[in-house]
């Protein structure tokens, strides 16, 4: 019976377990990185926002903040987006409290990000791009990065004097803010709005696990976020319109027409002390009956069974490592998050501590690539 050959693209399609236990018994992985390291990040973040020295499309541009992240082959593009929400409350006797609401909720905002990964055709979102959306969702809420003060809408006036000019008159302008400390615009309006923020988080490329990539994506484009100033116009702060409920009353409801402020901008102010990076991370067990014969001298060299594989790349490792461990933590080395999944392993303290060390020092490299 004559050997089958096949190349390295074919083995690795037909059986990946035993293409990458073939690699791994050589030292190195089908990426050709060692065991521990980790795939380069490039990113950049002056060319999409609006708000930026480049931007060319200002008038038609509504991107408020933005991250293009590149990893080995993948390419992931965030666009943060915005918009303008009318607060809701609770009336109680001593003032205005949100309620229904956890205690992270009542403090901290979240943003709602939509994920698509392109395979060069579209349909409905698959449960990956929806798992990794709501894992966003979640996980900036629990950390605490967006205060609810942040998105508060500090509305301006527009007024126009006697002369036909007019002017735009924020709370935070210096003496022309005085009149809203005085309350004399501030009355004027008797709502309370919030921006809202929106993410598009873009793949190209698939080459591995995405979930870490895309936080890191978003992490970064909500450092570079700036909203846009608001106002209303001082001719129709007053303006009232009677609505009838079923034909029967009628009740004065108040309208405004909130507008935003063109060129003006100020930045998101985040909690720059949760500001975390996540990193993942694989198990593998050792197959002996996979590896590669040894040399006589090589043979009373003690193997492990299980070796840690930082930042999977590839089929190969994607589908066949099933033990996985994702870590989210700060510069500081505080741990945000972390999640492990066994996959039918047991996995002992010292990889777990491992990667939690691992971990750490990929945080301080991934923020020290923030362009200021």
């Amino acid at each position: 019976m004559s050997t089958i050959m096949f190349p390295p693209q074919v083995l690795a399609r037909i059986s990946p377990d035993l293409y990458l236990q073939r690699h791994l018994s050589l030292g190195i992985r089908p990426c050709l990185r060692s065991f521990e390291e980790f795939r380069d990040i490039q990113i950049s973040d002056e060319n999409l926002s609006r708000y930026s020295a480049s931007c060319k499309n200002m008038n038609s541009n509504n991107i408020l903040g933005s991250n293009v992240l590149k990893a080995g082959k993948t390419v992931i593009i965030t666009t943060i987006t915005g918009g303008i929400i009318e607060n809701t409350f609770a009336s109680t006797g001593s003032g205005r409290t949100v309620s229904n609401g956890t205690k992270a909720e009542e403090e901290n905002r979240t943003i709602y990000p939509l994920v698509e990964i392109h395979r060069g055709n579209s349909g409905m979102p698959t449960d990956e791009e929806m798992i990794i959306a709501q894992r966003l969702h979640d996980g900036i809420l629990s950390s605490e990065l967006i205060p609810k003060e942040s998105l508060a809408v500090k509305t301006g006036l527009k007024t126009t004097d006697e002369n036909g000019k007019s002017q735009v008159i924020y709370p935070e302008d210096g003496d022309a803010g005085a009149a809203f400390d005085n309350g004399i615009l501030d009355s004027k309006m008797s709502r309370v709005w919030s921006y809202t923020l929106y993410a598009k988080v873009e793949v190209f490329s698939r080459d591995g696990p995405l979930a870490e990539l895309c936080w890191n994506s978003l992490i970064y484009a909500l450092q570079k976020v700036r909203l846009p100033r608001a106002y209303i116009d001082e001719r129709a702060s007053d303006l009232k319109i009677p609505v009838r409920t079923r034909g029967r009353s009628a009740a004065i409801r108040e309208t405004y027409d909130i507008l935003c402020d063109p060129t003006e901008s100020i930045p998101l102010k985040l909690n720059t002390d949760k500001i975390a990076y996540a990193s993942g991370f694989g198990v593998v067990e050792l197959d002996p009956e996979a590896q590669i014969p040894e040399d006589d001298e090589e043979m009373d060299v003690e193997r492990q069974d299980k070796v840690l594989l930082a930042d999977l790349e590839g089929e190969a490792e994607e589908t066949s490592i099933n033990s996985r461990i994702s870590v989210t933590t700060d510069q500081h080395g505080n741990f945000k998050n972390v999640t492990i999944i066994g996959g039918g392993l047991k996995l002992t303290k010292d990889l777990i501590r491992h990667s939690l060390d691992l971990a750490k020092e990929r945080s301080k490299d991934l923020d020290s690539k923030v362009i200021s």
